[in-house]
């Protein structure tokens, strides 16, 4: 019998939805039986995504955050959507779980572990960013915040995304810590070293890190012959090529 992979992403397009749906293609032609699960937001793409799960709807999503931003519980939005896609995995009875971005507002976090836990479900976790490890933000380089490390706390950011009424992050970074620490099979997959290093100093420190970088296609992505230099006068010149989604002054620029 095939094995059964279900990956679980807030989108399914952009850079994280990109990156499930290509490593959802790759397992399929490795002999995997693969599924997609996200959540039905506006930005995701009109396209037919094969195997598909789709997590609630958006006006039950937008209804359930603005509930949860009043009392700093965005990790425990949409219940009965979970509860929806969670049945559905009844059904397909999967013998890995792979998890990307699950913030957004799009899927209950304490009600998927508590069924990964329950059914015994290995999990690799892709980590995009840092949100898994705080009490709110994706991101604390820029503060210089290090609460992370012990228990956050009057959280300067609890406006900013996932945007909260109120600072609920001490209970949050608690919350977090006891629905992830609970699972037995977890291997944690990073992009970079500094981020694997950052999650070495968290509670999730003691499960197995692996880095994977994100790839490119060296088919598209290589040295050739370009007029590029000359159409645009930099002959001698030093060029900086800096990628990113939404610049900003946080980001560098």
């Amino acid at each position: 019998m095939e094995k059964r992979i279900v990956s679980i992403n807030s989108l399914n397009c952009g850079s994280t939805g990109k990156i499930m749906m290509q490593i959802s293609e790759l397992a399929e032609k490795m002999g995997y039986k693969t599924y997609v699960a996200y959540g039905d937001f506006r930005n995701n793409k009109e396209l037919a995504v094969k195997n598909a799960i789709v997590i609630g709807n958006q006006y039950g999503r937008n209804l359930s955050m603005q509930i949860c931003r009043v009392f700093g519980r965005l990790e425990q939005c949409v219940p009965l959507a979970t509860y929806s896609a969670l049945k559905q995995l009844d059904k397909l009875k999967p013998d890995l779980i792979h998890l990307h971005n699950i913030h957004g507002g799009y899927i209950h976090i304490g009600m998927l572990f508590s069924y990964i836990k329950k059914h015994k479900i290995p999990v690799v976790w892709t980590l995009h960013d840092c949100w898994s490890i705080t009490g709110h933000c994706p991101y604390f380089t820029f503060e210089k915040c290090e609460k992370w490390k012990t228990g956050c706390f009057d959280c300067v950011k609890f406006k900013q995304y996932p945007e909260s009424y109120i600072d609920n992050s001490k209970w949050a970074w608690k919350y977090k810590k006891k629905c992830f620490s609970c699972i037995q099979d977890l291997t944690l997959v990073t992009p970079s070293q500094w981020l694997a290093n950052l999650v070495k100093q968290s509670y999730l420190g003691d499960y197995k890190i692996k880095v994977i970088n994100n790839g490119i296609d060296l088919n598209i992505f290589k040295p050739r012959e370009s007029g590029f230099r000359k159409k645009y006068g930099l002959q001698d010149k030093k060029i900086l090529l800096g990628v990113a989604f939404n610049w900003s002054y946080k980001k560098g620029a």
